[in-house]
């Protein structure tokens, strides 16, 4: 029994690091290789505390932590500005190191490694037995995986899974994805101190076969079949790899050598087997417990938690509401249009995913979405056609080529201002330039007065101008609910202290957020489809989708690049009525587009730009005269 008992033991602190890795490898996208240098950290800073100086297990538990999480936050600094393939390579070349600085200082033990003579006590005795031990394991485990689930579930959870799914698209809509990244580095980093020390304290010695990168593997196969980006899966999967070897051993009675061998092999068939049948793990990402609950209990669960698809035959505006062809139609609740029943919302491919029902959202949401320069406390009010955006003498060179050359613009309140010009003209350069994407050469940017010209893009973003990509940059593995909840500031479950100190705070903001995200849904008529995985959606939908999650973001001054791109005619008449009612609603509109119909309707100003410069501008009706457009536009002089 003592046997079965001592592999439960392994495999619980085994779990504690495949839980931590699914949250910088599952949930954040970040493949590290380094959880068992880090690892390697607590354990033998742990062992070396009680062997050599004598602390109590509490003490040098502690203390591995610590130095682990320090040690991650500093790896963090230098690894993660970094692309994937360099990641990769930097936190192996460091756990490769860190096991050879074990193995060269002789008061670690070197190759032979370092006993640890105090013996553990814990509930009013000493363990001595792994029976003994498991109590202390299980609370270990328990900890460590609370700790990562509420990590991974929480806001903070949907900042990294946004950061995994497109990283600059956060920074667009005010994320500061670099801190992201390096706090949890150092956080899953102390977990898997946590998991380094209980490991040496558990086989009372400290050695570098404990940590070499075979373990590493083992971890991120558990991830990976257990299912990326579900804590449970991560834990599953651990048991599931770490009960091989003991099966084998004990009962196929497979001698420990040979054991060893075929433990590696059915490893691989696994993986293989797992990437071919069931890429998403055994407990896919958004699974849960209830999930496998009767579906009498699990309606029960859910029943008072649900959020209304409140769809009409008529939109906001009181028009028909066109469908089809990747087109939503727009909630019915405007003056005189009734209050239709509720229906029920359509759920998505992977419905798993959402998280919508945890959080109540009970009565119905107005379409009305406040002016967001009113939202924002200390955020200076303009009026209609006074500058908010001035942009002078920007110029930016690449190499040789020279993308603008003295650019200059000025962007007046609740106005659509359009750049228009042939591809390589510098319009999709300027939006980089003006939210920091990119710094320039020379000139300056102003907002409302104040030189913005050097912030980063999620100051600039927070400062109440952001932007769409062309490529729309939708986050495909979230609901719609989800994607545009990120964009909503100020969340304090955003933030790692309000996190854990401050539960009760963080479900009333989460609650708000969810419910300002829904009204932003509802301005674009897509409210109906908010459990639906983004990935699913047409690419009309996708547009709209963008500008909902441009809204969420409070700025008043947009940037839409190329909205008008890639869709049909069916699509656009949804996209350009919205883009309109952002302009009543009182927002600043700079736009990016080829289409000069869509120009022409939209536009109250218009710069034509070529060779990185504007050339002329005025009414869009004065400039197609211009003969230079008709040429580039049309192939005509």
């Amino acid at each position: 029994m003592q046997f079965w008992i001592d592999a439960l033991n392994t495999a619980l602190i085994i779990s504690i690091f495949a839980v931590s890795m699914n949250v910088i490898l599952g949930v954040a996208g970040q493949l590290s290789i380094a959880p068992a240098g880090l690892g390697g950290v607590g354990g033998y800073l742990a062992a070396y505390l009680s062997a050599i100086h004598g602390w109590a297990f509490g003490p040098s538990v502690l203390a591995g932590i610590a130095a682990a999480g320090l040690v991650g936050l500093a790896l963090g600094v230098v690894t993660l500005r970094l692309k994937m393939d360099f990641l990769i390579l930097l936190t192996l070349a460091f756990a490769t190191v860190i096991v050879a600085v074990f193995e060269a200082i002789p008061v670690l033990g070197g190759s032979e490694g370092l006993a640890i003579t105090r013996l553990v006590h814990f509930g009013g005795g000493t363990l001595l037995t792994p029976s003994q031990y498991l109590p202390l394991e299980l609370i270990a485990a328990a900890i460590a995986a609370a700790f990562c689930w509420r990590l991974a579930s929480s806001p903070y959870g949907r900042v990294l899974r946004g950061i995994r799914e497109d990283g600059d698209a956060m920074v667009a809509i005010g994320k500061n994805v670099v801190a992201y990244k390096i706090t949890t580095f150092a956080w899953t980093a102390a977990v898997q101190g946590l998991g380094g020390a209980m490991l040496v304290y558990y086989q009372l010695a400290a050695s570098t076969t404990q940590f070499s990168f075979s373990v590493t593997t083992t971890m991120v196969a558990a991830v990976i079949i257990g299912g990326m980006g579900n804590a449970l899966g991560a834990f599953v999967g651990a048991i599931l790899l770490t009960a091989i070897g003991p099966v084998l051993e004990k009962a196929v009675n497979v001698n420990p050598t040979q054991a060893s061998l075929w433990q590696l092999l059915i490893y691989g068939a696994l993986l293989i087997a797992i990437m071919r049948f069931r890429p998403r793990g055994l407990i896919p990402e958004g699974v849960r417990v209830r999930d496998w609950l009767p579906s009498n209990w699990r309606s029960a669960v859910t029943s008072r938690v649900s959020i209304p698809a409140i769809v009409g035959a008529e939109g906001a505006n009181g028009r028909a509401a066109p469908a089809g062809n990747g087109s939503s139609g727009v909630a019915s609740d405007a003056p005189g249009s009734g209050s239709p029943a509720p229906q029920p919302g359509v759920v998505g491919q992977e419905a798993g995913l959402s998280r919508v029902a945890e959080h109540a959202i009970t009565a119905h949401i107005p379409v009305e979405v406040a002016l967001p320069h009113t939202v924002v406390k200390g955020r200076r009010e303009v009026s209609v056609g006074e500058p908010v955006v001035v942009v002078t003498g920007l110029v930016k060179a690449f190499g040789g080529i020279q993308a603008l050359r003295g650019f200059d613009m000025t962007l007046p309140a609740g106005k659509i201002t359009a750049l228009v010009g042939p591809n390589g003209a510098g319009k999709t350069t300027v939006f980089n330039l003006i939210t920091g994407r990119i710094r320039s050469d020379q000139g300056t940017v102003t907002l409302r007065g104040d030189d913005i010209s050097n912030l980063p893009p999620f100051k600039v973003a927070a400062r109440g101008m952001a932007r769409t990509f062309q490529d729309v940059r939708t986050f495909m593995r979230l609901t719609l609910l989800d994607n545009v909840t990120l964009s909503v500031p100020h969340q304090s479950g955003e933030r790692f202290g309000s996190l854990f100190l401050r539960p009760l705070k963080v479900r009333r903001d989460e609650k708000a957020a969810r419910a300002e995200a829904m009204r932003c849904l509802e301005f674009v008529g897509l409210e109906h489809r908010a459990t639906e995985i983004a990935g699913g959606l047409g690419f009309g939908d996708q547009k709209l989708l963008a500008l909902a999650r441009l809204l969420a973001t409070r700025a008043d001054v947009l940037l839409l690049d190329e909205p008008a791109s890639g869709i049909d005619r069916a699509s656009l008449e949804p996209l350009l009525e919205v883009i309109e009612r952002l302009r009543e609603t009182g927002c600043t509109i700079c736009l990016v587009e080829h289409n000069l119909d869509v120009v022409t309707r939209l536009a109250d100003h218009v710069l034509f730009m070529e060779a990185g410069r504007v050339v002329v501008e005025g009414r869009m009706e004065d400039i197609i005269k211009q003969p230079r457009l008709a040429e580039v536009y049309f192939g005509v002089v």
